[in-house]
Order: C-alpha cells, then structure tokens, then sequence
C-alpha cells in the first residue's frame, strides 16, 4: 500500500521475535535468540538486475528490479579497429651538452600482492539457504532455482572483496560489472541480477543460515516500490543461482545472490 514520502524512508514490521527496518534501500534486521547479542543487525543494499529477464506478463518481467546497468547489458561485442593517427617526424635537434648520470639507489618496486582464492563455504548452509529461497518461490507457484557451481564461485569471489574493505558494494575498485564477473567465471547468461547483505552470528552454522535465511525473509517482506531484493527472488526469468555466505571471526557474515536467466 502506498505511503506518504516521510514514512516511505523508514517503517517497521514485526514478525515474531524479528524484527525488521527497512529504509531506502537499506535493511537492518535483529535476531533475538538466547545466547546470542541483543539487536544484531544486517544490511542489504540497492540489488542490481543486468538486462531484463523473459517472462510472461505479470510474472516475469514484472518483478524485475529497476535498476538497470546498460554497460553489462550483454556480453560486449569485439571492440572495433581504430586507426593510430601518422607520428610526424621531429626535426633534427642541435647537438646538446653531454650529461654525466649519477647513480642512485633505487628501491625494487613492491609485489602486488595476489587475489585471494574464493572463501569456501558449507554445502550444508548453502542447501539450507537454497531450500529457504526455493520454499518462498514455490509458494508464488515459480519453479525452484537451481545451483550453480561457477556463478557461486564468482559470487564468493564478489564476498571476499567486500570483506578486504570494499564494502557493501555491487562493484568494487578494480572489479567488473556483474555481468563481466560472471561470464569470467564461464557462466553463459541473458539476464542477471544480484542481491548482497550482511549480518551477525554465532560460529555453529545453524546460527550462519538462521542469518542468512533471516537477510532472505527481509528481503522477501519488501513492499514496492522498494522491492528490489525481492523481485529478483522470485522472478521468473532466472532459473539458476549462486551463493556465498561467508562468515568472519568477528561474527559478520556476508551473504552474495546471484540469478542469472
């Protein structure tokens, strides 16, 4: 139901024991458990659909998320020849003073240091965290999702990024677009999307999927017209999806979904 503009930025529903306020593009969730901080809290930001996802009328195209990234639209075709313009000859220079170098110390450049592998994560949670999504899709009546070993792994390798000091970010520095991490990784894709977040949690990993699960159904309870996260879960158009859910020893854990179609 639309809200005037001042309650649009932030509302609150409460469902059982969670609690969940979402704000423009933001989600802050608690999960009150025995044992576990009062008020832990997650993120999710603004999810990213690249190209648009094929479907039937008012079931696929429509809970496409609007945001659009044109530059990864597709893969790019070969980028056209261009001609280097002539380099004109200088003229002949006047002889010039000898100049005796001097030798100076120098320091050898510093290595780069290497990209890290791709955080491994459990394929008991990641089952879990699938079943969750694919339960929400077969109550819509849409089919369930399916794994992808290859768009996990670029979903991993979008986490560890943002746990090196990127951020909650679709792109961090020095990364491609959505579409270019995944087709680099071998994916093949019409339409792709992502949704990320973060949370808090205990080290067992039924305490990792309760967060991660609990990210999905505050995702899952978006209204429009700040649905984002939520149209890309239960679109139609994708069919297969990858996940990472990674936890850090300071208890956060990132959680990367990406849907390809």
């Amino acid at each position: 139901m639309p809200m005037p503009a001042a309650q649009q930025f932030r509302y609150t529903l409460v469902a059982g024991a969670t609690a969940v306020v979402i704000g423009v593009g933001f989600t802050v969730v608690g999960f009150n458990r025995q044992g576990s901080p009062p008020a832990a809290r997650t993120a999710a930001d603004v999810p990213v659909v690249v190209a648009e996802p094929t479907g039937d009328p008012g079931t696929g195209t429509d809970l496409l998320d609007e945001t659009i990234l044109p530059s990864s639209a597709a893969p790019s075709p070969s980028p056209s020849p261009t001609s280097a313009a002539p380099v004109a000859k200088a003229p002949s220079k006047a002889a010039e003073p000898k100049v005796t170098p001097t030798k100076r110390r120098t320091t050898p450049p510093a290595r780069k240091a290497k990209p890290k592998s791709a955080p491994a994560t459990s394929g008991s949670v990641l089952d879990q965290v699938l079943d969750h999504i694919n339960a929400a899709r077969g109550d819509e009546g849409l089919a369930p999702l399916s794994l992808d070993t290859a768009l996990s792994k670029a979903a991993a390798l979008h986490n560890q990024r943002m746990i090196d000091g990127c951020g909650l970010s679709h792109q961090c520095s020095g990364e491609g677009g959505i579409g270019d991490r995944f087709s680099a990784q071998g994916v093949k894709w019409r339409s792709a999307g992502e949704n990320i977040g973060f949370g808090f949690a205990g080290a067992a990993d039924s305490e990792i999927v309760k967060a991660a699960n609990g990210l999905c159904d505050s995702m899952l309870a978006e209204v429009p017209p700040e649905d984002g996260h939520r149209k890309n879960l239960l679109s139609k158009g994708f069919e297969r999806i990858g996940l990472s859910v990674v936890r850090e020893p300071s208890g956060k854990v990132w959680l990367t979904q990406d849907f390809v179609g």
